[in-house]
């Protein structure tokens, strides 16, 4: 028998023969018969097997494939004027870079000078060629760093002394008011 694919008419013939052996017992006495199941239970196990595959799920592979050719004028101009915006960008960011790192120098040699309180020529050549090496400008950022905390700490003393001033003042008219009552 063929395991792979299975007659349904052999399936039923072999029920049809159980079934007229059954029928043919004239006995009434209750006779013990053995019927060969073997065949019945093979069937059920290949049946399980086909059914088992047929519920497996089918898994499909997609792949997908571009190409670009770059016979077509169209394509290849299109890919040569990517390029050179893509170039453009790169030195444009890299100027812009370059300015807004001058501006900062710039920035901190302001503040420095601000710092300095006072300038000439002389400390403005001195400052110029301290900022062509890189200590020397972290050294000048901590100086000036700390010279505006400490700006900003007096500020709020300032403004402390002033509040605390005006406190006093409104307490002393508070004070005069309630007197002369």
């Amino acid at each position: 028998m063929n395991t792979a694919k299975m007659d349904t008419a052999a399936v039923f013939e072999m029920f049809e023969t159980i079934n007229n052996k059954l029928d043919k017992k004239t006995d009434k006495s209750v006779e013990l018969v053995q019927v060969d199941l073997t065949a019945i239970n093979i069937l059920t196990e290949q049946l399980e097997s086909v059914i088992e595959t047929v519920r497996e799920p089918i898994q499909v592979e997609h792949r997908h494939r571009h190409t670009i050719d770059i016979g077509s004028s169209k394509i290849f101009l299109s890919l040569i004027i990517m390029v050179l915006m893509i170039l453009g960008l790169s030195y444009a960011v890299g100027e812009q870079r370059r300015s807004i790192g001058q501006y900062k120098e710039n920035d901190l040699k302001y503040r420095y000078i601000k710092m300095q309180g006072q300038t000439d020529e002389e400390s403005i050549y001195r400052l110029e060629r301290q900022f062509q090496y890189s200590d020397s400008i972290k050294i000048i950022c901590v100086q000036v760093e700390k010279y505006e905390e400490l700006v900003k700490e007096q500020v709020e003393r300032i403004e402390r002394v002033k509040r605390n001033n005006e406190e006093v003042e409104k307490l002393q008219k508070d004070l005069n008011r309630l007197k002369n009552k």
